[in-house]
């Protein structure tokens, strides 16, 4: 039967209501990730207007979940922190892009050009009930920044809970390339 023109406007009401609803009850649907607050400390830059003399790219092992035991696995959420430790300079990020344990991508992160300032921090989130990436996950880091800079720190933390247990451990990038 038709909604009555009269109350037509409610119809969207309800379908905002109802999606309240089921996040609240159900959770953010687990392919979504939070990335950094754009802020004065992490924003977009034209790249037409920066010139890149270093560039490289970093290979970061993460976990969605692990192994407990053969067949009882832990979940885990996922903060990918990308530290500028550099007092002076900026770094830029290019590309971060996460993996599957089967060397599938799973979702570009961040496009486009953005620069992070010295001793700025931008963390990057995979929700805890995203297992998609699996026990062999891995972001790579593709950034840029002066030839005399020191390189940005860059771990994945891991941290999930099973009952009363809590897991937590972290790892660090390994620079794969670099270019200059």
């Amino acid at each position: 039967m038709p909604i009555s023109p009269k109350i037509s406007w409610f119809r969207p009401i309800l379908t905002g209501i109802f999606i309240l609803v089921a996040f609240a009850v159900y959770g953010e649907p687990a392919h979504l990730y939070k990335m950094p607050i754009m802020d004065s400390y992490f924003y977009k830059v034209d790249p037409d207007k920066i010139k890149l003399e270093h560039t490289c790219s970093v290979y970061v092992p993460a976990y969605s979940h692990v192994y407990l035991s053969e067949s009882q696995t832990a979940s885990l959420g996922i903060t990918l922190s990308i530290r500028n430790i550099d007092s002076k300079r900026k770094i830029y990020i290019t590309q971060v892009e996460y993996y599957d344990t089967h060397g599938m991508l799973t979702d570009t992160l961040t496009t486009g050009l953005f620069a992070l300032e010295p001793m700025a921090t931008a963390s990057y989130v995979i929700a805890q009930d995203d297992m998609r990436g699996g026990v062999g996950a891995n972001f790579i880091v593709r950034w840029a920044g002066d030839k005399q800079m020191h390189p940005p720190i860059i771990e994945a933390i891991m941290v999930g809970n099973v009952g009363t247990k809590g897991y937590s451990f972290s790892s660090r990038g390994e620079n794969i390339s670099c270019n200059e």
